[in-house]
C-alpha cells in the first residue's frame, strides 16, 4: 500500500492510497488531473474518493470527480456549497457511521471546526488502520491498534506569536487558528495519550506554511513517540503497508 501526497496545505489538500486492488482519494483539494497523473492515468483503479469538509482547500474540486464518475463521499454541507448540476455520484456521509468504498473500510468521526467537519478510520487489509484527521482544534477520541496516524500539526504557538509580531501574520489570524486547526502541543498531546504500540509511522499534515517549522516538528515527535515521523508535502510517497519492514 502506497501514500502519495499531492498536497498538504492551504493551497491544496489531496491524498492516495493505492492498493493492488484499487485506490481510495483523501480529499478534492486538488485537480483530477494530479491523481491520474500519480496513477499512471489508472483512473478506473479509483474506488473514491472521502472529504472532510466544505472549504476550497479540501473541496474546490469536486464537480470534477463526479463529473468523471468517481463517488465521492462528504457531508451533506460539503455538496450544498457546491453548485453541483446533479448529485449521481454523491454519497452523503454521517460523523459515527461506517462505509465500503471499494475494498476499503472508512468510518466517520465528527471533529471541531468552524464548519462541519470530520475525520476518518480507514481500513485495508494491506494498510491496517489509519487514523486521518485534520482541520480541527483538537481530536476527543482514542483509537485502537493503529498501524499509521496522519494528524494536523498546523502551527507552533510561538512561532504563530513571534509572527504576529513581526508583521508577518496578521493577529486576526489568532482566535481563527485557536478555534479551527490543531497547534503542535495539542498534537502532541493526542500522540502521547493514545496506545503507539501497533503504529508503524505518525505522518505530519497540514503545516501552516508561515507559522509552522517542518523539521522542528518532525524531530519533537520523534523524540517523544519514539516513531517514524513524516512530513506531508507535495511529491512524498509512503509506505504504508501493514508491515513495511
Amino acid at each position: 500500500m502506497k501514500l502519495k501526497v499531492l498536497g498538504s496545505s492551504s493551497s491544496g489538500n489531496g491524498y492516495i492510497l493505492e492498493a493492488s486492488d484499487g485506490a481510495l482519494v483523501i480529499e478534492c483539494g486538488m485537480p483530477l488531473l494530479e491523481v491520474k497523473k500519480a496513477l499512471d492515468f489508472k483512473i478506473g483503479h479509483i474506488a473514491g474518493a472521502i472529504v472532510t469538509h466544505q472549504h476550497g482547500d479540501h473541496s474546490k474540486f469536486i464537480a470534477e470527480y463526479l463529473k468523471s464518475a468517481i463517488r465521492v463521499c462528504a457531508l451533506k454541507e460539503v455538496f450544498d456549497a457546491h453548485a453541483l448540476k446533479q448529485r449521481i455520484f454523491c454519497k452523503e456521509i454521517e460523523p459515527m457511521h461506517g462505509y465500503r468504498i471499494g475494498t476499503f473500510n472508512v468510518f466517520v468521526v465528527p471533529v471541531e471546526h468552524d464548519v462541519p467537519c470530520v475525520g476518518f478510520v480507514i481500513e485495508h487489509a494491506e494498510m491496517g488502520k489509519m487514523l486521518f484527521v485534520t482541520d480541527t482544534m483538537m481530536f476527543e477520541y482514542r483509537i485502537p491498534n493503529l498501524s499509521h496516524m496522519m494528524i494536523e500539526a498546523n502551527y507552533s504557538d510561538e512561532i504563530l506569536d513571534y509572527n504576529i509580531e513581526n508583521g508577518i501574520t496578521p493577529a486576526s489570524m489568532r482566535p481563527r487558528l485557536l478555534q479551527s486547526h490543531m497547534e503542535i502541543k495539542t498534537t502532541e498531546n493526542i500522540l502521547l495519550s493514545s496506545n503507539l504500540d501497533t503504529v508503524n509511522d505518525i505522518i505530519l499534515i497540514h503545516l501552516s506554511h508561515n507559522n509552522s517549522d517542518a523539521e522542528q516538528f518532525k524531530q519533537r515527535i520523534m523524540q517523544k513517540t519514539g516513531k517514524p515521523v513524516i512530513i506531508a508535502k507535495r511529491g512524498v510517497c509512503v509506505d504504508v503497508s501493514k508491515e513495511p519492514y
